[in-house]
Formats: C-alpha cells, sequence, structure tokens
C-alpha cells in the first residue's frame, strides 16, 4: 500500500472522507440531504467498492457516486457504512470501513454541524454565513 492510501486510511483520513461523503450527498441534492440531516433522528450513509452511495433517512433517500472518494483509498476498499445521530450541535456518527487487506476499521466522532455549514461553499452555506456576519455585526453594535 502507497503512503497516500495509509494518509487516507487514518483515522483522520476516515474523518475527512465522512465530510467529503456528505459534501457529495448534498451536491446531488441539497433540498434533500438538508432535511435528511437535519430531521430528528438517525440516518445512515453507504458506500460499496463501486462507489454507489446512498443517504438515508426519514425525508428519504439520496443516492449518488462517490466513485472518485473511493479510488483515492485504493483496492482495497469494500465498503463504508456510517449511522448518524443528532447532538447538541454536533452530527455523532459511528463509522465502519471496510478493507479487502486491513479488514474493518471502526470509530466513533463527531461533526459540528456550525463548522461544517460555514466551511462548505453551496448557496445554503453563503447565506449561513452571511446571517452568522449579521449577528456579529448586531450583538457588537449592542456592546
Amino acid at each position: 500500500m502507497s503512503d497516500d492510501n495509509n494518509d487516507v486510511i487514518g483515522e483522520y483520513g476516515l474523518k475527512i472522507k465522512v465530510i467529503n461523503f456528505i459534501e457529495l450527498a448534498y451536491k446531488e441534492n441539497d433540498k434533500l440531504t438538508v432535511s435528511i440531516v437535519k430531521n430528528k433522528g438517525a440516518f445512515t450513509l453507504k458506500v460499496n467498492q463501486d462507489g454507489d452511495a446512498t443517504l438515508s433517512g426519514k425525508s428519504g433517500i439520496v443516492r449518488f457516486s462517490a466513485s472518485e472518494a473511493t479510488e483515492k483509498f485504493g483496492v482495497d476498499f469494500k465498503y463504508a457504512s456510517i449511522m448518524f445521530f443528532s447532538g447538541r450541535g454536533k452530527l455523532n456518527y459511528t463509522a465502519s470501513f471496510g478493507f479487502s487487506k486491513l479488514g474493518k476499521i471502526t470509530y466513533t466522532s463527531f461533526i459540528d454541524i456550525e463548522k461544517l455549514v460555514l466551511s462548505c461553499s453551496g448557496l445554503l452555506c453563503i447565506a449561513a454565513r452571511a446571517i452568522k456576519a449579521r449577528y456579529r455585526q448586531i450583538d457588537s453594535s449592542i456592546q
């Protein structure tokens, strides 16, 4: 396995992959993806070795291609299965990644929703940054 793949397969690299998968779902269907993530209750993200991905929750299902993201794992990648559940301002998740040679890697982590929304580039993200800047401006004028 190359050094590039070792970087991707480390826990930090896998955390970035989880965010990358959500961004890909957002690009495919932003309204439904936001609805799935925003809805109270658990939702799942599954990706197979061909890069076929599914984000599903109470609001519906978004199917999209994650093949570019999975190709960076190399031929060793078999699957990703991620279960998300809401926390206070955070999106908690348990992720399982399967690899032919390495076996299964499972870990639990979280995504800070505010940081994620404020760092993305879609229209919703631009609006969220503008609203946050407006709130800061109001707060500073009150003080």
